[in-house]
């Protein structure tokens, strides 16, 4: 799992310490929102982003500072008036707060079992507990475990756990004499788009908004390259669409928007034998139906069929790729959601 929890598990293991910088509070029009993370490595390497412009590099340059001097946290306020938010190519100001954390190899099993949780489908979340900016405590909370390493009062362990089961964002509690910081170990849901043509690139965007990871598939190198898609995490330029799909997982979105029927058709019935949470093709009714007849006489079953998300997206009148997009994306958040609120037991 290529997320940033296993890269401080794998940093940690080889007895080098991270530094956790984590947006853990955001106003205004700031470049990312709480809950973005940017990991720095002891070589300088950077993982993650927490906005870029000055607040990444200012972030950048005391998280290294802090790997060679050992120190252990700072709570770092940016307010952004006009000129610096310019740099940061934003319209107008915003402020964000940065925690910057400090963690050393002797906590690499504390980590490996939170990166444990999160592959078992129940995502912990990571509780940092500061007393007047000062670091006092660090532990977990999941839904199979419970709070560990810390003590919490019921009243902040109930809020706590109503809030992380539904919550992709980082957010704040507090009792009389601590602000208690909760990140949810959420890894993003990778969409697959097949197919790059104008409703595929609307799509692209919309779900990269909203945390997906975006692979691209085609099999036109003037559709799927990096200048059309220069938010996804990959763009594939297929040999054909025969075989084409990767193993998918429960966490993972297949929507199919390829230039015919025949391709599409191809690639639902290789979806179709994955693992995939959400499997979403493109189409009218009537090509629907001569789908699914075509998959029930080869010997697919109507369990199967009935897992597929056509015509895609959510019913708002969408009639522009961009509309389109939107009714599609929409869908996919009300699934991740659902799927969200199943692993809490709702």
């Amino acid at each position: 799992m290529n997320n940033l929890w296993s890269i401080v598990v794998k940093t940690l293991n080889t007895g080098q310490s991270v530094l956790l910088c984590s947006i853990i509070a955001s106003a205004g029009s700031a470049p990312r929102t709480s809950g973005a993370r940017m990991l720095v490595l002891e070589d300088g390497t950077s993982y993650g982003s927490v906005g870029g412009g000055p607040v990444e590099g200012k972030t950048m340059a005391k998280a290294q500072e802090m790997l060679v001097s050992q120190e252990n946290h700072l709570v770092m306020p940016f307010n952004l008036n006009a000129s610096t938010a310019a740099e940061a190519g934003m319209i107008c100001g915003g402020a964000v707060t940065v925690l910057l954390q400090r963690i050393t190899p002797q906590e690499h099993d504390f980590f490996h079992t939170l990166v444990d949780l999160q592959a078992q489908g129940t995502p912990p979340a990571l509780i940092t507990i500061l007393e007047n900016n000062n670091l006092v405590g660090r532990g977990w909370w999941s839904v199979k475990t419970g709070v560990q390493h810390i003590k919490l009062t019921p009243a902040i362990t109930a809020d706590l756990a109503r809030k992380a089961g539904k919550s992709r964002q980082n957010f704040q509690l507090t009792d009389q004499e601590h602000v208690i910081i909760v990140e949810p170990l959420v890894v993003p849901n990778v969409l697959y788009l097949v197919g790059a043509g104008h409703v595929a690139q609307a799509t692209a965007l919309v779900a990269h908004w909203a945390g997906f990871e975006v692979v691209v598939m085609d099999d036109r190198a003037e559709f799927a390259n990096t200048k059309r898609y220069p938010q996804a995490k990959e763009v594939v330029v297929l040999d054909s669409f025969e075989q084409c799909l990767p193993h998918f997982g429960p966490d993972d979105f297949v929507v199919i928007v390829t230039r015919g029927h025949a391709h599409d058709r191809n690639v639902l019935a290789q979806a179709l034998k994955t693992r995939a949470g959400y499997i979403g093709m493109i189409g009218s009714v009537a090509k629907r139906d001569a789908t699914y007849r075509s998959l029930l006489e080869s010997g697919y079953t109507q369990a199967d069929v009935d897992r597929v998300f056509c015509p895609i997206g959510l019913s708002i009148g969408a009639d522009t790729p961009e509309e389109i997009a939107i009714s599609i994306v929409a869908e996919m958040i009300q699934m991740r959601a659902q799927g969200a609120a199943k692993a809490m037991g709702k």
